[in-house]
């Protein structure tokens, strides 16, 4: 368990979790995001622990941003 050092990252973050995810649930996720200083959430709704195909061009995009967006 490393809950207690997540606050150590001090890089831009993005976590991309699913909603409906049976094996890590969304919680999991979302305490990630809350760990670790200044980190964002992509919650994509509805969707388990494997990605649909439909949605890669949609993270692929969030990951670009997210990249252009360090200073």
């Amino acid at each position: 368990d490393r809950f207690e050092r997540l606050h150590e990252i001090k890089v831009p973050t993005l976590v991309i979790h699913g909603t409906e995810d049976s094996v890590l649930p969304f919680d999991h996720g979302e305490a990630l995001a809350k760990g670790i200083p200044h980190a964002n959430l992509m919650a994509l709704e509805g969707v388990g622990h494997e990605i649909p195909e439909q949605i890669i061009s949609q993270i692929c995009k969030a990951l670009i941003d997210h990249f252009n967006s360090v200073h």
